[in-house]
Protein backbone atom coordinates (compact mmCIF):
# COMPACT_ATOMS: atom_id res chain seq x y z
CA UNK A 1 0.00 0.00 0.00
CA UNK A 2 1.50 3.58 -0.99
CA UNK A 3 -0.21 5.48 2.03
CA UNK A 4 1.94 5.48 4.93
CA UNK A 5 5.65 5.73 2.97
CA UNK A 6 6.74 8.17 0.05
CA UNK A 7 7.14 5.86 -2.90
CA UNK A 8 7.68 2.42 -4.30
CA UNK A 9 10.58 3.67 -6.56
CA UNK A 10 12.73 6.63 -5.26
CA UNK A 11 15.11 7.84 -7.39
CA UNK A 12 18.37 8.87 -5.65
CA UNK A 13 20.65 11.66 -8.04
CA UNK A 14 24.45 10.10 -6.08
CA UNK A 15 23.28 6.35 -6.69
CA UNK A 16 21.24 6.60 -10.20
CA UNK A 17 19.14 3.73 -8.59
CA UNK A 18 15.70 2.76 -7.55
CA UNK A 19 15.64 2.52 -3.92
CA UNK A 20 13.47 0.73 -1.44
CA UNK A 21 10.44 3.04 -0.12
CA UNK A 22 11.44 5.50 2.59
CA UNK A 23 9.24 6.85 5.24
CA UNK A 24 8.86 10.91 5.48
CA UNK A 25 11.07 10.76 8.11
CA UNK A 26 14.03 9.49 6.19
CA UNK A 27 12.98 11.57 2.93
CA UNK A 28 11.77 15.24 2.07
CA UNK A 29 11.69 16.72 -1.10
CA UNK A 30 12.59 20.87 -1.32
CA UNK A 31 15.71 22.21 0.54
CA UNK A 32 17.22 25.21 -1.30
CA UNK A 33 15.91 28.78 -0.73
CA UNK A 34 16.95 30.86 -3.41
CA UNK A 35 16.42 34.76 -3.43
CA UNK A 36 13.47 34.35 -5.73
CA UNK A 37 12.23 32.18 -2.57
CA UNK A 38 13.18 35.11 -0.17
CA UNK A 39 11.18 37.66 -2.22
CA UNK A 40 7.89 34.98 -1.75
CA UNK A 41 8.00 35.14 1.64
CA UNK A 42 7.89 38.70 1.86
CA UNK A 43 4.72 38.34 -0.46
CA UNK A 44 3.28 36.27 1.61
CA UNK A 45 3.59 38.48 4.98
CA UNK A 46 1.74 41.14 3.06
CA UNK A 47 -0.80 38.45 2.18
CA UNK A 48 -0.90 37.53 5.79
CA UNK A 49 -1.38 41.02 6.94
CA UNK A 50 -3.93 41.18 4.09
CA UNK A 51 -6.03 38.86 5.51
CA UNK A 52 -5.61 39.96 9.31
CA UNK A 53 -6.73 43.69 8.20
CA UNK A 54 -9.42 42.71 5.83
CA UNK A 55 -13.09 42.79 6.55
CA UNK A 56 -13.40 38.80 5.62
CA UNK A 57 -17.51 38.66 6.29
CA UNK A 58 -18.73 35.66 7.66
CA UNK A 59 -21.77 34.09 5.85
CA UNK A 60 -25.34 34.24 8.31
CA UNK A 61 -25.87 30.37 8.51
CA UNK A 62 -29.22 28.60 8.29
CA UNK A 63 -28.88 25.13 9.94
CA UNK A 64 -31.42 22.89 11.99
CA UNK A 65 -35.30 22.39 11.59
CA UNK A 66 -36.17 25.95 10.72
CA UNK A 67 -33.26 26.76 8.71
CA UNK A 68 -35.41 27.32 5.16
CA UNK A 69 -38.27 29.44 6.71
CA UNK A 70 -35.53 31.52 8.71
CA UNK A 71 -33.95 31.98 5.17
CA UNK A 72 -37.17 32.87 3.74
CA UNK A 73 -37.96 35.58 5.97
CA UNK A 74 -34.06 37.22 5.48
CA UNK A 75 -35.42 36.38 1.23
CA UNK A 76 -38.80 38.45 2.13
CA UNK A 77 -37.15 41.55 3.81
CA UNK A 78 -35.00 42.29 0.48
CA UNK A 79 -37.99 42.40 -1.54
CA UNK A 80 -36.39 39.51 -3.90
CA UNK A 81 -38.96 38.71 -6.59
CA UNK A 82 -36.85 36.19 -8.91
CA UNK A 83 -33.88 33.95 -7.68
CA UNK A 84 -32.13 31.92 -10.09
CA UNK A 85 -31.45 28.67 -9.01
CA UNK A 86 -28.48 27.23 -10.17
CA UNK A 87 -27.88 23.59 -9.71
CA UNK A 88 -26.51 20.75 -11.85
CA UNK A 89 -28.41 17.46 -13.71
CA UNK A 90 -27.38 15.63 -10.64
CA UNK A 91 -29.20 17.38 -8.29
CA UNK A 92 -32.15 17.82 -10.84
CA UNK A 93 -32.36 14.47 -11.53
CA UNK A 94 -32.95 13.62 -7.34
CA UNK A 95 -35.24 16.35 -7.17
CA UNK A 96 -32.63 17.72 -4.29
CA UNK A 97 -33.58 21.80 -5.02
CA UNK A 98 -37.49 21.30 -5.54
CA UNK A 99 -38.14 21.54 -1.51
CA UNK A 100 -36.26 24.85 -1.77
CA UNK A 101 -38.32 26.29 -5.06
CA UNK A 102 -41.47 24.96 -3.28
CA UNK A 103 -41.37 27.25 -0.57
CA UNK A 104 -40.11 30.01 -2.94
CA UNK A 105 -43.06 29.81 -4.93
CA UNK A 106 -45.38 29.87 -2.08
CA UNK A 107 -43.75 32.84 -0.53
CA UNK A 108 -44.35 34.48 -4.25
CA UNK A 109 -41.09 34.60 -4.91
CA UNK A 110 -40.19 33.29 -8.72
CA UNK A 111 -37.69 31.38 -9.47
CA UNK A 112 -35.94 29.99 -12.71
CA UNK A 113 -33.71 27.39 -13.11
CA UNK A 114 -30.83 26.90 -14.52
CA UNK A 115 -29.33 23.12 -14.09
CA UNK A 116 -26.40 23.00 -16.85
CA UNK A 117 -23.35 23.16 -14.29
CA UNK A 118 -20.99 20.56 -15.58
CA UNK A 119 -18.01 19.77 -13.18
CA UNK A 120 -15.35 21.95 -13.37
CA UNK A 121 -17.64 24.28 -14.79
CA UNK A 122 -16.02 25.96 -17.80
CA UNK A 123 -16.04 29.94 -19.26
CA UNK A 124 -18.78 29.05 -21.79
CA UNK A 125 -21.27 27.60 -18.63
CA UNK A 126 -20.66 30.45 -16.46
CA UNK A 127 -21.60 32.75 -19.26
CA UNK A 128 -24.76 31.08 -19.83
CA UNK A 129 -25.73 31.41 -16.43
CA UNK A 130 -25.40 35.11 -16.79
CA UNK A 131 -27.70 35.45 -19.98
CA UNK A 132 -30.24 33.33 -17.85
CA UNK A 133 -30.35 35.73 -15.01
CA UNK A 134 -30.39 38.63 -16.94
CA UNK A 135 -33.01 37.19 -19.55
CA UNK A 136 -35.27 36.36 -16.79
CA UNK A 137 -34.43 39.76 -14.82
CA UNK A 138 -33.27 37.86 -12.00
CA UNK A 139 -32.54 39.74 -8.61
CA UNK A 140 -30.35 37.09 -6.68
CA UNK A 141 -28.81 33.85 -7.09
CA UNK A 142 -29.43 30.75 -4.44
CA UNK A 143 -27.08 27.97 -5.56
CA UNK A 144 -27.64 24.44 -4.58
CA UNK A 145 -25.11 22.09 -5.33
CA UNK A 146 -21.58 20.79 -4.78
CA UNK A 147 -18.40 23.09 -5.13
CA UNK A 148 -18.98 23.43 -9.00
CA UNK A 149 -22.18 24.64 -8.78
CA UNK A 150 -21.43 27.13 -5.89
CA UNK A 151 -18.38 28.41 -7.40
CA UNK A 152 -20.33 29.10 -10.65
CA UNK A 153 -23.10 30.81 -8.67
CA UNK A 154 -20.48 33.16 -7.38
CA UNK A 155 -19.34 33.79 -10.78
CA UNK A 156 -22.53 34.47 -12.70
CA UNK A 157 -22.54 37.22 -9.49
CA UNK A 158 -19.35 38.54 -10.56
CA UNK A 159 -20.37 38.71 -13.94
CA UNK A 160 -23.18 40.54 -13.24
CA UNK A 161 -21.47 42.51 -10.86
CA UNK A 162 -19.11 43.53 -13.79
CA UNK A 163 -20.44 43.48 -17.25
CA UNK A 164 -17.80 44.98 -18.86
CA UNK A 165 -14.95 42.30 -17.51
CA UNK A 166 -14.29 38.82 -18.77
CA UNK A 167 -13.67 36.16 -16.48
CA UNK A 168 -9.99 36.15 -17.18
CA UNK A 169 -9.62 39.66 -16.20
CA UNK A 170 -10.82 39.24 -12.88
CA UNK A 171 -8.39 36.16 -12.50
CA UNK A 172 -6.44 36.79 -9.48
CA UNK A 173 -6.84 38.81 -6.77
CA UNK A 174 -9.60 41.59 -5.76
CA UNK A 175 -10.60 41.98 -9.49
CA UNK A 176 -14.35 42.40 -8.95
CA UNK A 177 -14.47 45.17 -5.78
CA UNK A 178 -18.30 45.67 -6.66
CA UNK A 179 -21.14 44.27 -4.36
CA UNK A 180 -23.20 41.50 -6.04
CA UNK A 181 -26.42 40.54 -6.45
CA UNK A 182 -27.79 38.54 -3.30
CA UNK A 183 -26.22 35.86 -3.19
CA UNK A 184 -27.43 32.54 -1.60
CA UNK A 185 -25.36 28.88 -1.19
CA UNK A 186 -27.56 25.67 -0.07
CA UNK A 187 -24.07 23.04 -0.18
CA UNK A 188 -25.19 19.62 -1.21
CA UNK A 189 -21.99 18.02 -0.21
CA UNK A 190 -19.58 18.79 2.65
CA UNK A 191 -15.87 19.54 0.99
CA UNK A 192 -15.49 22.39 -1.12
CA UNK A 193 -16.09 25.04 1.60
CA UNK A 194 -17.09 27.47 -1.37
CA UNK A 195 -20.07 28.43 0.54
CA UNK A 196 -18.03 30.64 3.30
CA UNK A 197 -15.06 31.32 0.57
CA UNK A 198 -13.45 34.29 -1.00
CA UNK A 199 -12.57 31.97 -4.11
CA UNK A 200 -14.42 30.86 -7.18
CA UNK A 201 -12.84 28.36 -9.64
CA UNK A 202 -13.21 28.19 -13.17
CA UNK A 203 -11.73 25.87 -15.91
CA UNK A 204 -10.52 27.55 -19.46
CA UNK A 205 -10.82 24.43 -21.62
CA UNK A 206 -9.25 25.66 -24.50
CA UNK A 207 -6.50 26.48 -22.73
CA UNK A 208 -6.72 23.17 -20.35
CA UNK A 209 -6.10 24.84 -17.37
CA UNK A 210 -8.07 26.85 -13.96
CA UNK A 211 -7.76 29.82 -12.62
CA UNK A 212 -9.14 31.15 -9.44
CA UNK A 213 -10.90 34.34 -9.14
CA UNK A 214 -10.44 35.54 -5.32
CA UNK A 215 -12.32 38.81 -4.03
CA UNK A 216 -14.58 39.47 -0.91
CA UNK A 217 -17.32 39.99 -2.45
CA UNK A 218 -17.40 36.62 -3.30
CA UNK A 219 -18.49 35.10 0.22
CA UNK A 220 -22.26 34.40 -0.11
CA UNK A 221 -24.59 36.46 1.97
CA UNK A 222 -26.00 33.71 3.64
CA UNK A 223 -25.53 29.25 3.81
CA UNK A 224 -27.73 27.00 4.48
CA UNK A 225 -27.09 23.57 5.78
CA UNK A 226 -29.41 21.15 5.19
CA UNK A 227 -28.07 17.38 6.15
CA UNK A 228 -30.93 15.87 4.28
CA UNK A 229 -29.65 17.12 1.24
CA UNK A 230 -26.46 15.06 1.47
CA UNK A 231 -28.28 11.88 2.27
CA UNK A 232 -28.26 10.75 -1.35
CA UNK A 233 -24.41 10.94 -2.05
CA UNK A 234 -23.08 7.57 -2.37
CA UNK A 235 -20.03 6.90 0.26
CA UNK A 236 -17.05 7.38 -2.25
CA UNK A 237 -18.53 10.36 -3.21
CA UNK A 238 -19.07 11.44 0.43
CA UNK A 239 -15.47 10.52 1.11
CA UNK A 240 -13.65 12.16 -1.51
CA UNK A 241 -15.39 15.58 -0.71
CA UNK A 242 -14.77 15.44 3.05
CA UNK A 243 -11.06 14.58 1.97
CA UNK A 244 -11.12 17.35 0.15
CA UNK A 245 -12.03 19.59 3.61
CA UNK A 246 -9.66 17.66 5.20
CA UNK A 247 -7.05 18.79 2.57
CA UNK A 248 -8.45 22.42 3.32
CA UNK A 249 -8.02 22.19 6.93
CA UNK A 250 -4.49 20.51 6.45
CA UNK A 251 -3.01 22.53 4.31
CA UNK A 252 -4.14 25.82 6.04
CA UNK A 253 -2.51 24.50 9.32
CA UNK A 254 0.38 23.61 8.18
CA UNK A 255 1.09 26.84 6.07
CA UNK A 256 3.02 29.74 7.01
CA UNK A 257 0.21 32.38 7.19
CA UNK A 258 -1.83 30.12 9.67
CA UNK A 259 -3.18 31.97 12.52
CA UNK A 260 -5.19 31.57 15.90
CA UNK A 261 -8.19 31.75 14.19
CA UNK A 262 -7.21 29.76 11.51
CA UNK A 263 -5.83 27.37 13.31
CA UNK A 264 -8.63 26.74 15.71
CA UNK A 265 -10.69 26.36 12.42
CA UNK A 266 -8.36 23.76 10.79
CA UNK A 267 -8.74 21.34 14.57
CA UNK A 268 -12.30 22.04 14.25
CA UNK A 269 -12.02 20.48 11.18
CA UNK A 270 -9.97 18.16 11.18
CA UNK A 271 -11.83 16.55 14.49
CA UNK A 272 -15.27 16.50 13.03
CA UNK A 273 -14.14 14.59 9.74
CA UNK A 274 -11.58 12.29 11.49
CA UNK A 275 -14.66 11.22 13.46
CA UNK A 276 -17.60 11.46 11.53
CA UNK A 277 -16.46 10.72 7.67
CA UNK A 278 -16.22 6.93 8.82
CA UNK A 279 -19.52 6.94 10.05
CA UNK A 280 -20.94 8.57 7.32
CA UNK A 281 -19.32 5.86 4.69
CA UNK A 282 -20.49 2.93 6.49
CA UNK A 283 -23.73 4.28 7.40
CA UNK A 284 -24.70 7.25 4.69
CA UNK A 285 -28.06 8.03 6.16
CA UNK A 286 -26.69 9.20 9.56
CA UNK A 287 -28.12 12.45 9.73
CA UNK A 288 -26.39 13.72 12.64
CA UNK A 289 -22.69 12.45 11.18
CA UNK A 290 -24.13 14.27 7.67
CA UNK A 291 -24.44 17.45 9.54
CA UNK A 292 -21.15 17.54 11.56
CA UNK A 293 -19.20 16.72 7.84
CA UNK A 294 -21.31 20.13 6.58
CA UNK A 295 -20.18 22.16 9.97
CA UNK A 296 -16.69 20.65 9.23
CA UNK A 297 -16.42 21.81 5.46
CA UNK A 298 -17.60 25.14 6.84
CA UNK A 299 -15.11 25.30 9.24
CA UNK A 300 -11.97 24.07 6.85
CA UNK A 301 -13.29 27.05 4.57
CA UNK A 302 -13.16 29.48 7.09
CA UNK A 303 -9.72 28.25 7.92
CA UNK A 304 -8.22 28.14 3.96
CA UNK A 305 -9.92 31.59 2.93
CA UNK A 306 -7.90 33.12 4.91
CA UNK A 307 -4.28 31.76 4.87
CA UNK A 308 -4.42 29.84 0.89
CA UNK A 309 -3.81 26.25 0.11
CA UNK A 310 -0.96 24.46 -1.10
CA UNK A 311 0.82 22.06 -3.57
CA UNK A 312 -1.74 19.09 -2.97
CA UNK A 313 -4.50 21.88 -4.26
CA UNK A 314 -2.25 23.27 -7.01
CA UNK A 315 -2.29 19.55 -8.50
CA UNK A 316 -5.18 18.73 -8.31
CA UNK A 317 -6.56 22.03 -9.92
CA UNK A 318 -4.27 21.00 -13.22
CA UNK A 319 -5.54 17.36 -12.93
CA UNK A 320 -9.03 18.22 -12.91
CA UNK A 321 -8.31 20.97 -15.74
CA UNK A 322 -6.39 18.16 -17.71
CA UNK A 323 -8.02 14.80 -17.02
CA UNK A 324 -11.69 15.81 -15.65
CA UNK A 325 -10.54 14.59 -12.46
CA UNK A 326 -12.96 15.61 -9.76
CA UNK A 327 -11.43 18.08 -6.99
CA UNK A 328 -12.38 15.90 -4.01
CA UNK A 329 -10.72 12.60 -5.69
CA UNK A 330 -7.91 14.51 -6.88
CA UNK A 331 -6.99 15.81 -3.32
CA UNK A 332 -7.44 12.57 -1.78
CA UNK A 333 -5.05 11.29 -4.15
CA UNK A 334 -2.65 13.55 -3.48
CA UNK A 335 -2.82 14.23 0.24
CA UNK A 336 -0.90 11.83 1.60
CA UNK A 337 2.32 11.71 -1.45
CA UNK A 338 2.41 15.81 -0.78
CA UNK A 339 2.87 15.09 2.97
CA UNK A 340 5.27 12.44 2.87
CA UNK A 341 7.12 14.51 0.32
CA UNK A 342 7.57 17.61 2.66
CA UNK A 343 9.08 15.51 5.45
CA UNK A 344 10.26 16.49 8.86
CA UNK A 345 9.88 20.28 7.42
CA UNK A 346 5.86 20.09 8.88
CA UNK A 347 6.44 17.68 11.52
CA UNK A 348 6.13 20.21 14.15
CA UNK A 349 3.07 21.23 12.33
CA UNK A 350 1.73 17.74 12.44
CA UNK A 351 2.17 16.91 15.31
CA UNK A 352 0.52 19.76 16.54
CA UNK A 353 -2.72 18.99 15.13
CA UNK A 354 -2.20 15.34 16.30
CA UNK A 355 -2.08 16.19 19.41
CA UNK A 356 -5.43 18.34 19.04
CA UNK A 357 -7.49 15.89 17.12
CA UNK A 358 -5.89 12.60 18.28
CA UNK A 359 -4.66 12.31 21.92
CA UNK A 360 -2.31 14.45 23.53
CA UNK A 361 1.00 12.07 23.13
CA UNK A 362 0.43 11.74 19.50
CA UNK A 363 2.55 13.19 17.17
CA UNK A 364 2.95 13.65 12.86
CA UNK A 365 3.87 10.13 12.62
CA UNK A 366 0.63 9.53 14.41
CA UNK A 367 -1.46 12.29 12.18
CA UNK A 368 -0.01 10.72 8.81
CA UNK A 369 -1.40 7.19 9.90
CA UNK A 370 -4.67 8.46 11.01
CA UNK A 371 -4.87 9.99 7.51
CA UNK A 372 -3.44 7.08 5.69
CA UNK A 373 -5.79 4.75 7.72
CA UNK A 374 -8.95 7.23 6.62
CA UNK A 375 -7.39 7.28 2.66
CA UNK A 376 -7.86 3.07 2.80
CA UNK A 377 -11.16 2.96 4.78
CA UNK A 378 -12.68 5.24 1.87
CA UNK A 379 -10.92 2.67 -1.19
CA UNK A 380 -9.16 6.22 -2.40
CA UNK A 381 -6.86 4.49 -4.90
CA UNK A 382 -2.70 5.00 -4.65
CA UNK A 383 -2.30 5.68 -8.40
CA UNK A 384 -3.87 8.02 -10.77
CA UNK A 385 -5.07 6.05 -13.56
CA UNK A 386 -5.55 8.48 -16.00
CA UNK A 387 -2.20 9.99 -15.39
CA UNK A 388 -0.04 10.03 -18.51
CA UNK A 389 4.14 10.19 -18.14
CA UNK A 390 4.21 12.54 -21.13
CA UNK A 391 2.12 14.61 -19.73
CA UNK A 392 4.03 15.05 -15.88
CA UNK A 393 6.18 17.75 -17.20
CA UNK A 394 3.60 20.16 -18.47
CA UNK A 395 1.62 19.77 -15.12
CA UNK A 396 4.56 20.43 -13.45
CA UNK A 397 5.38 23.66 -14.68
CA UNK A 398 1.43 24.68 -14.75
CA UNK A 399 1.64 23.29 -10.75
CA UNK A 400 4.73 25.64 -10.22
CA UNK A 401 2.89 28.91 -11.90
CA UNK A 402 -0.20 28.13 -9.79
CA UNK A 403 1.61 27.94 -6.50
CA UNK A 404 4.41 30.36 -6.52
CA UNK A 405 4.05 32.78 -5.09
CA UNK A 406 0.54 32.98 -4.31
CA UNK A 407 0.25 29.94 -2.05
CA UNK A 408 2.17 30.51 1.40
CA UNK A 409 3.58 26.98 1.42
CA UNK A 410 5.78 25.22 3.94
CA UNK A 411 8.48 24.78 1.75
CA UNK A 412 9.43 25.52 -1.80
CA UNK A 413 9.04 22.80 -4.17
CA UNK A 414 10.72 23.09 -7.52
CA UNK A 415 9.52 21.33 -10.99
CA UNK A 416 10.92 18.40 -10.89
CA UNK A 417 10.38 17.59 -7.21
CA UNK A 418 6.83 18.18 -8.68
CA UNK A 419 7.14 15.59 -11.26
CA UNK A 420 8.73 13.17 -8.89
CA UNK A 421 5.33 13.09 -6.82
CA UNK A 422 3.62 12.51 -10.22
CA UNK A 423 6.23 9.59 -10.99
CA UNK A 424 5.27 8.17 -8.09
CA UNK A 425 1.06 8.31 -8.61
CA UNK A 426 1.53 6.36 -12.46
CA UNK A 427 -0.24 3.54 -12.47
CA UNK A 428 2.18 0.38 -12.39
CA UNK A 429 2.44 -0.51 -15.72
CA UNK A 430 3.83 2.82 -17.05
CA UNK A 431 6.39 2.38 -14.12
CA UNK A 432 7.97 -0.55 -15.81
CA UNK A 433 7.63 0.73 -19.21
CA UNK A 434 8.97 4.68 -18.60
CA UNK A 435 12.27 3.21 -15.85
CA UNK A 436 14.67 4.96 -18.24
CA UNK A 437 12.83 8.28 -18.79
CA UNK A 438 12.16 8.37 -15.04
CA UNK A 439 15.96 8.40 -14.47
CA UNK A 440 16.74 11.50 -16.56
CA UNK A 441 15.45 13.65 -13.65
CA UNK A 442 18.17 15.22 -12.26
CA UNK A 443 19.12 16.36 -8.70
CA UNK A 444 15.75 16.24 -7.30
CA UNK A 445 17.08 15.06 -4.33
CA UNK A 446 18.63 16.68 -1.65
Amino acid sequence: MFYGQFCENIYTAKGKQWCAPVSAQQYHLGGEVTFTHRLYRLYHFGLRLAAALLPIRTPHVYAGQQAVSQWLCEVKKQNLRTLLVVSDPGIVALNLQQPIIAALHQQGINTVLYSDVEANPGIPCIEHGVSCYQQHHCQGIIAIGGGSVMDCGKLIAARIARPSKSLQQMQGLFKVLRPLVPLYAVPTTAGTGSEVTVAAVVSDHKRQIKFAINDLCLVPKGVLLLPELTLGLSPQLSATTAIDALTHAIESYIGINATRFSKAKSVAATKLILSNLPLVYQQPNHIDARMHMLWAAFYAGQAFTRTSVGYVHAIAHQLGALYGIGHGLANALLLAPVLNAYGQRIDAQLTALAQQTLAANSDAQDMRAAIATLLHDCAIPSTIAQLRQEDIATIAKRVIAEAHPDYPVPCFFNQHDIETILYSLLPQQQHSKQTNEQQSLAGQYR
